[in-house]
């Protein structure tokens, strides 16, 4: 736990610049060379404790969706409850989908809850993960993914 805490101070501070100018925020890079940030974003804890935190660039649209509301890491890939999506010129690319091309061929990732702050109802945490299109062709990748004092509402 406190491994993961720490990572999370390091990309805080590395995006130290963001994260001051645009809090809250929900970013990550795409492909590696891409800063995909979102202008929207909503997170909701349902009563059944699934957690989705969702954002949007005006292009693109990033839905993570985890099963227990509760600091932690949890794994990403085809058969595993928490799932992220990302949607972009009418093509969903998922956590869930198997590929069938180069550069990688099962989709993976984590998403990791650093903190909850239950007072304010923000959350705070970071991701990575690969995905595919339902036809396991077209990927998607996103590293050095954060969501930073996030506002969440309870249903």
């Amino acid at each position: 736990m406190r491994f993961y805490f720490k990572v999370l101070l390091l990309l805080v501070f590395s995006c130290q610049d963001d994260i001051q100018t645009n809090n809250p925020t929900f970013q990550g890079l795409r492909h590696g060379d891409y800063v995909w940030k979102s202008t929207a974003r909503t997170a909701t804890v349902q009563s059944t404790g699934v957690f989705n935190i969702s954002g949007s660039d005006g292009y693109g649209t990033m839905v993570i969706s985890l099963p227990d509301f509760s600091i932690g890491t949890f794994t990403l890939g085809p058969g595993k409850s928490p799932t992220v999506t990302y949607t972009e010129n009418n093509v969903t690319y998922s956590t869930q989908n198997i590929g069938n091309e180069y550069p990688v061929y099962v989709s993976d990732g984590e998403v990791t809850i650093v903190s909850i702050d239950v007072v304010n109802k923000t959350i705070t945490g970071s991701f990575y993960f690969n995905s595919y299109d339902e036809s396991g062709f077209n990927y998607m990748n996103f590293s050095e993914g954060v969501f930073f004092k996030v506002p969440y509402i309870e249903l």
